[in-house]
């Protein structure tokens, strides 16, 4: 009866933390990513130039630098950690699928981000917790070794990232440069007025 008790308690406090470890990184993941401006770097405040060429030259590069190399990296990061947690929550659940449904959150996310960030974190933060709602009411989620034998399985989805994140990178840009157009479009039309 002890043993019984004491694996009993383990298991629990095994899932607690899990349940603690993946609340406090859906706490994190909304509120970083449903940020319109992810990357607060301001790395502009580094260009001493006077020559105005010089100038337009280096906000360039440092425009390059914040995001083509260091939005694609917290992107991988956040979109791997949400695909493990996924993949060891929705059980059942392929690979390809898993990754599927967290490219399309993260890259809803930073769409909506863009319209509104209240949108943007409500999204971010409502899908992964009604994922744990249902993965924690489903029969087998306190199944160790399902929980060991899906985290056998975080070596597959690193093999097909490289296609979701460009695809989100891609997104992402795109929305960059239409935030650029209207408000180029704007500053034109506000200054004629």
């Amino acid at each position: 009866m002890f043993a019984t008790e004491t694996s009993l308690s383990l298991t629990l406090a095994f899932f607690t933390a899990v349940i603690v470890i993946y609340s406090i990184f859906v706490f994190y993941f909304y509120r970083f990513l449903a940020n319109k401006n992810i990357i607060e770097l301001n790395l502009n405040q580094y260009n001493q130039y006077s020559n105005p060429a010089l100038v337009k030259i280096f906000a360039a590069f440092l425009y390059i630098i914040e995001y083509l190399i260091l939005l694609p990296i917290l992107t991988f990061f956040w979109f791997s950690v949400l695909s493990i947690l996924i993949l060891i929550l929705a059980k059942g659940l392929p690979v390809p699928t898993v990754l599927l449904i967290s490219a399309a959150l993260v890259t809803a996310v930073r769409i909506t981000s863009y319209v509104n960030e209240d949108l943007a974190k409500d999204l971010a933060k409502m899908v992964p917790f009604t994922l744990l709602a249902i993965a924690i009411t489903t029969a087998g989620f306190f199944d160790m070794s399902i929980f060991f034998y899906r985290l056998a399985e975080i070596p597959q989805l690193f093999s097909n990232i490289p296609y979701y994140l460009l695809f989100i990178v891609g997104i992402e840009l795109i929305m960059r440069i239409g935030e650029f157009i209207y408000d180029t479009f704007h500053s034109t039309k506000a200054e004629e007025n």
